[in-house]
């Protein structure tokens, strides 16, 4: 069950931030939402997964403004360069505590909880009978 999430903002600018590399995401499922702008290039690409080792093409995708890519969060993947104009991506990290409590998925060690404020990067500690349930979460970070 996706319990908890992450939302920001990319620019991409030229003479400022064109592209980004290659790379997975802090989360089990991403969604990528162009916002749009005026923008030539800068096509998303995707290989393998995170820990598979292998020589795997690349896919290109077009990213039409208004329209959302959904992939695995670890799904490695990234952006050419724009050659012109500006173009904003919305990022969506939707998180399971039930995956990422037992593995993180970061560093492949299990996690060490301590509180937090917030959403704590989607760890959580679920009561323990005795406790009140009247807070299901309690929100937690990595040590």
């Amino acid at each position: 069950m996706l319990d908890s999430h992450k939302a920001f903002v990319v620019k991409y600018k030229e003479g400022e931030d064109t592209d980004l590399s290659y790379h997975f995401d802090n989360a089990e499922v991403t969604i990528n939402v162009s916002l749009g702008k005026e923008f030539s290039d800068g096509q998303l690409y995707f290989g393998a997964m995170r820990n598979v080792h292998n020589n795997t093409r690349y896919t290109e995708c077009i990213h039409i403004p208004t329209h959302g890519i959904f992939h695995r969060g670890q799904h490695m993947h990234g952006a050419l360069p724009i050659t012109d104009g500006e173009r904003y991506n919305l990022i969506i990290w939707m998180r399971a505590s039930t995956v990422r409590n037992r593995l993180c998925p970061m560093c492949d060690k299990q996690p060490e909880l301590v509180p937090a404020e917030g959403f704590g990067d989607g760890f959580t500690e679920t009561p323990c009978k005795e406790q009140d349930t009247t807070d299901l979460n309690k929100f937690c970070s990595l040590l």
